[in-house]
């Protein structure tokens, strides 16, 4: 059957008329709750699904709400149940009904056109029973792989302490690495198109181990020139945030076809008196990001300048201790890089996994 014939589709408002912050019904957008009316459109227990934007994760709510006018409110009629509607749209594929060029957008003609199976109520409330056991087991398997990413964090932590607290010499930072301030107009340069990135610490990808050049602000060839004349980059040098995001630790290549954002400090460790390597796992670890946030001063947003940076105090050893650290702790976080990655895999599946027991369900092999 057709949802035409199956469900009233109640095209969203402009929330301005009835947005309050007294009131007692929720408005929603496709993305969740954005405010609280004092009327509503929607009865309990009505799917949504995005009319404009987002429009292939549908949200299940059981009490009266407002929906704006980027999403469209599903109240099913008597022949279904309210959850089945809603594992039926959570298995169908929107974006196939997506006609645009730039926003996703979904019409509503197009919506009254779907076709379902309408199996009888109490084999309705079987399937929704059995999705919902299966996705109980899911979720607690998900939970266990989402709780050891966290213990693995905390050992990596852990790890990174022992580490460097046992030393029992510090130096300040301006001892052993030069901190320089790529852009010390803090201006940020116009963009220019076709030009050379510009990269702070937002087009670093972390859990990628990447740098976003392409998405990256594009300025001129002049800024770079600039920047030639200021500081050459060597292999093992690396950033940290100072504004915003304070540390965060990236090794950046040494090719130098960018230019540095004034939301970062380049560090150049000086090799006579320390790996590189040694430095840059101390400033991954507490002994120094407690540093940075102990003295970052949050005006609009935290920031860490340069002249705080050079005093840092930094755990220091001999070459020989150092390199065997290094060794170490190369060992360890592999070990937990790798462990990391089964973790993601199987949370990837678990996706996968979800989508595969809605397909079963309304299959009928359930």
């Amino acid at each position: 059957m057709k949802w035409k014939e199956l469900l009233e589709i109640r095209s969203g408002k402009n929330q301005k008329t009835v947005i309050d912050p007294n009131g007692q019904y929720p408005i929603y957008g496709s993305g969740g709750i954005i405010g609280y009316a004092t009327e509503y459109l929607c009865p309990p227990k009505t799917t949504i699904v995005g009319r404009k934007g987002t429009i292939n994760s549908p949200i299940f709510v059981n009490e009266s709400f407002w929906n704006v006018d980027t999403a469209f409110g599903l109240i099913p009629s008597s022949k279904l149940l309210p959850k089945y509607l809603y594992y039926f749209c959570c298995h169908f594929n929107f974006t196939a009904l997506d006609k645009s060029t730039t926003i996703p957008s979904l019409a509503k003609r197009d919506l009254e056109n779907i076709e379902m199976n309408v199996p009888p109520l109490d084999e309705q409330s079987r399937i929704v029973t059995r999705i919902e056991e299966l996705f109980s087991e899911l979720d607690k398997a998900v939970d266990t792989l989402k709780t050891t990413k966290e213990q693995l964090e905390l050992y990596r932590q852990a790890v990174l302490k022992d580490a460097f607290s046992c030393l029992p010499e510090t130096v300040e930072m301006d001892k052993i690495a030069d901190m320089i301030d790529p852009q010390p107009s803090h201006r940020t340069p116009p963009e220019y198109k076709n030009g050379i990135p510009y990269i702070g610490i937002g087009d670093i990808d972390y859990q990628n181990k990447k740098i976003n050049f392409e998405d990256a602000r594009k300025v001129s060839p002049e800024v770079l020139d600039e920047h030639l004349h200021r500081y050459t980059i060597h292999k093992g040098d690396f950033v940290m945030g100072k504004i915003g995001t304070i540390g965060k630790p990236y090794k950046i290549p040494d090719e130098q076809n960018y230019a540095l954002s004034a939301n970062v400090i380049l560090i150049q460790p000086n090799k006579e008196k320390i790996y590189p390597e040694f430095l840059f796992w101390q400033f991954s670890s507490s002994l120094v990001t407690k540093q940075l946030t102990l003295g970052a001063k949050a005006t609009s947003q935290p920031a860490f300048g340069i002249k705080k940076a050079r005093l840092l105090s930094i755990k220091i050893c001999d070459p020989e201790k150092q390199f065997k650290i290094i060794k170490r702790l190369e060992a360890e976080m592999s070990r937990c890089d790798n462990i990391e990655k089964t973790v993601d895999t199987a949370l990837a599946q678990a996706d996968a996994m979800r989508q595969s027991i809605l397909k079963q369900a309304f299959e009928g092999k359930i």
